[in-house]
């Protein structure tokens, strides 16, 4: 009887484990479709919102940027921002990130997208094409990464 009554609990908890179903990652971050054109400006730029450094939606709520560095060990400055450097449109680095300004490349670094004078700096190793991305999958937290194109 013991038995019997242990197979019946095991199946209900079986049949009922297979009805749960755990949510999407993404309906419980809040993520952000831009609703404006962003820029990759920096030193590079002369701070200038130019039209060769806007941002590209890739998938949903992640942006991309191309950008050619020349000089191998330069710092190269920037932020990525809309056209007036808005407030929630202005990205630099967060003073709470571990790493500070510096990106690494291939290494996300979290923005703060309402500093008025935090910069990310980047220091290319070669010479070449770069992209620069960020993920606004968690619209509390963007990351900002640099890849080799």
């Amino acid at each position: 009887m013991k038995r019997i009554l242990t197979l019946a609990v095991v199946s209900l908890l079986t049949a009922c484990s297979s009805q749960i179903q755990m949510p999407d990652i993404s309906d419980v971050l809040p993520s952000k479709e831009l609703d404006r054109t962003m820029y990759l400006r920096g030193d590079f730029t002369l701070w200038d919102a130019e039209p060769q450094y806007q941002f590209e939606q890739v998938a949903p709520a992640i942006y991309q940027a191309n950008v050619k560095f020349s000089t191998p060990g330069k710092v190269y400055e920037f932020k990525i921002a809309d056209a007036d450097f808005s407030e929630g449109y202005n990205c630099g680095y967060s003073e709470a990130a571990p790493a500070g300004q510096s990106l690494i490349l291939g290494q996300a670094a979290t923005a703060d997208c309402n500093t008025i004078y935090n910069y990310f700096s980047f220091t290319p190793a070669i010479k070449g094409s770069y992209i620069v991305s960020i993920d606004y999958r968690n619209y509390n937290e963007p990351k900002v990464t640099i890849t080799k194109k």
